[in-house]
């Protein structure tokens, strides 16, 4: 057991030395999420500093056109893709496991053909109603016409994107996270940065950067298709493929209906601001969301490596075990978020001006409200996927048609006069609500929950920087300079104020880890 499963220590204590399974544990997970949020980083990253250079090219509302149209393309290119990634990733897995070739070759070619098929079906039916569909996220005649002349342009998007989603996909069935993570984390974000700032330079403004993005995606197709053809084996690659449709697509279809209802899949903020707002409206709101990235970078590097984790751990009845690493991870995933979304809510001016400059300023009070509800996203760790790889998919899916009701309810109710702050606190009160509801659920299915003993560390530290930054904030004077200076020494104080309360043996794990390595290199 970890120590979050017994008495914690003191402040300032460590903990219980780590057992075998538990040591056993936190370096699967430190290691898999290593090589996630590596990719994470570096997708975040430049994806922030391309919304930074958009911004600043196009102004928010520019940049605004061309988030709504992206918005617009990734939800039709989920029902192209149609969960067949999902799939392609199990049955891979499985043939893999009976040490049979046709079934792995047959599950990746099924895959790619099943979403082949849904995706170039999706891309006519975006050509045939095309009017139709910018129609219901716009009502700007100006804005129309720019939605309309733009979907064809980006709608190869569809069916680029699905494929990419399969071939990274059957690569994890390979239990490995490199290929995926390096395709589509590294080389397609390089790809469209560099193609995009290219575009805007020479002045082809949201045109350009939509065909970039196509680009970007067909060059990341190519990598990952390298790597998968490295992957196979001679077996597998020689073998008469057999192909299994049918029961891909029973599983492909519910984990697609799951996926699509998201909340952040559909990027319902931004379409509903676009329908009653327009795109400057929909650019700030994008703004803000592009701010709370950096404080989502760790949990959405540890999910992937978390899900087999979960299932294997649960398949085995090792419920303790789980629940103990469960309370690690959780405690992670704050350590590393909560000072981010403080920051935020204490100074989110500092933020808009370095993302935007002047033309984000009215995305400033959505910057500190989106924080509070990212509190309680991340705080919540990774419950959804304790829900779903025990066995419970449908409550995940029901929990996200309930969001996205609740979310399209109070849009339409508030959103009209509200704008950008209204929006802003809908997605506050929907992530809150439906998070917390996640952690009371996976209590009641499985036994486990998030919250350790050694969990107020991360909260303790957080509260004392806050403290300091609110108090540097009270100085008189508006110096970007000084205001810097100020998250810089109150994350110091973060520092410190760990560092005071103790290390966990788990991380203590982790570095004598790195620590080993580094030394190895040398």
């Amino acid at each position: 057991m970890t120590d979050d499963s017994l008495k914690g220590p003191l402040p300032g204590e460590a903990g219980p030395r780590l057992t075998e399974e538990a040591t056993e544990d936190i370096g699967v997970v430190a290691k898999g999420g290593a090589v996630q949020i590596i990719g994470q980083v570096s997708q975040r990253g430049l994806s922030f500093i391309f919304g930074a250079v958009v911004t600043r090219f196009l102004g928010p509302a520019g940049y605004g056109l061309y988030r709504l149209v992206v918005q617009i393309i990734a939800i039709l290119s989920q029902v192209g893709l149609l969960g067949f990634n999902y799939a392609v990733m199990r049955f891979v897995a499985k043939g893999r496991a009976a040490k049979d070739p046709a079934a792995v070759k047959g599950a990746i070619l099924t895959g790619v053909a099943g979403t082949i098929v849904s995706s170039v079906v999706v891309i006519a039916v975006t050509f045939a109603l095309t009017t139709f569909i910018a129609r219901n996220f716009t009502n700007d005649p100006e804005e129309l016409d720019d939605v309309r002349r733009l979907l064809p342009l980006v709608s190869p998007y569809i069916l680029l994107y699905a494929l990419l989603q399969v071939v990274r996909y059957a690569t994890q069935g390979y239990k490995t996270m490199v290929p995926s993570v390096l395709s589509g984390n590294v080389v397609q974000p390089v790809a469209r940065f560099v193609l995009a700032v290219g575009a805007l330079v020479i002045g082809f403004e949201v045109a350009g950067i939509l065909v970039a993005l196509n680009i970007s995606v067909a060059i990341a197709l190519g990598a990952a298709l390298w790597w998968l053809r490295r992957l196979m084996t001679e077996a597998q690659w020689t073998a008469p493929a057999r192909f299994g449709f049918g029961p891909m697509l029973r599983f492909s279809v519910p984990q697609a209906g799951a996926s699509l209802l998201g909340v952040q899949t559909l990027g319902l903020g931004m379409l509903i601001l676009g329908r009653y707002h327009g795109t400057e409206a929909v650019g700030l709101f994008a703004i803000a969301l592009s701010l709370q990235g950096p404080g989502n970078v760790f949990l959405g590097g540890i999910v992937n490596i978390w899900a087999p984790v979960v299932t294997d751990l649960y398949d085995r009845k090792e419920i303790d075990r789980l629940g103990s690493l469960y309370k690690t991870i959780n405690r992670w995933i704050a350590t590393f978020s909560f000072p981010v979304f403080a920051a935020l809510l204490i100074e989110p001016d500092v933020f808009v001006e370095l993302f935007a400059g002047d033309k984000g300023a009215e995305a400033v009070t959505a910057v500190a409200i989106l924080a509070v509800g990212n509190i309680f996203y991340t705080g919540t760790g990774p419950t959804g996927y304790v829900i779903s790889m025990t066995g419970h998919p449908t409550v995940n899916f029901i929990n996200s048609a309930i969001a996205v009701a609740l979310y399209v309810g109070l849009g339409v109710a508030f959103v009209p006069e509200g704008g950008v702050v209204a929006m802003a606190w809908i997605d506050v009160l929907v992530t809150a609500l439906i998070n917390s509801v996640r952690v009371v659920q996976a209590y009641k299915l499985v036994g486990i929950h998030p919250y350790g003993r050694t969990f107020y560390k991360p909260v303790v530290a957080t509260l004392v920087a806050a403290a300091v930054l609110g108090a540097w904030h009270a100085i008189p004077g508006d110096n970007i300079l000084l205001d810097v200076a100020g998250i810089v020494v109150a994350l110091a104080a973060y520092l410190i104020a760990l560092k005071r309360l103790g290390i966990d043996e788990e991380e203590r794990h982790v570095l004598d880890r790195i620590r080993k390595r580094a030394i190895k290199r040398k």
